[in-house]
């Protein structure tokens, strides 16, 4: 029996088909947890700063996993983690962010470790075995 040690993945994207394999990945490796879809990162900035001020991070236990597109309207997520960075170190600290993203210009992976927020940086297409791998780096998942 596998664990994971992720209460939410928030998948931050704005391709609709991308959101849908995504959540299909997480449900293969046996994700059973909650998975929030967002189509821009000013939606994902707009709910955790509602779940902020109703106070739903103050007993949070488990990391709650971000996978954070770089092109997007509205919000990339540059836009993205410039707003995050603003939040306070104790809610920061139940994020663990990665990037997901088709980009192959290395200028885009340099300025995404910019951010200390940023704890990986994985190319599209996703797959289970990077997701299973991103979590079992930073010790979010045991078989």
């Amino acid at each position: 029996m596998s664990l994971f040690k992720v209460k939410e993945v928030y998948l931050v994207d704005d391709d609709a088909i991308v959101r849908m394999v995504a959540s299909r990945i997480l449900r293969s490796i046996e994700f059973k947890n909650t998975i929030s879809a967002f189509e821009n990162g000013k939606l994902a900035i707009d709910m955790i700063s509602k779940k902020i001020a109703e106070n739903e991070y103050d007993h949070v236990d488990e990391h709650i996993l971000i996978l954070l597109d770089i092109n997007m309207p509205i919000m990339d997520a540059w836009g993205f983690l410039d707003e995050f960075k603003k939040f306070d170190q104790k809610i920061k600290k139940h994020f663990l962010i990665s990037i997901i993203t088709s980009s192959i210009d290395t200028s885009d992976k340099t300025k995404a470790f910019s951010y200390p927020e940023v704890s990986d940086y994985i190319t599209k297409p996703l797959t289970g075995k990077h997701i299973l791998d991103f979590l079992k780096k930073h010790h979010l998942y045991e078989d």
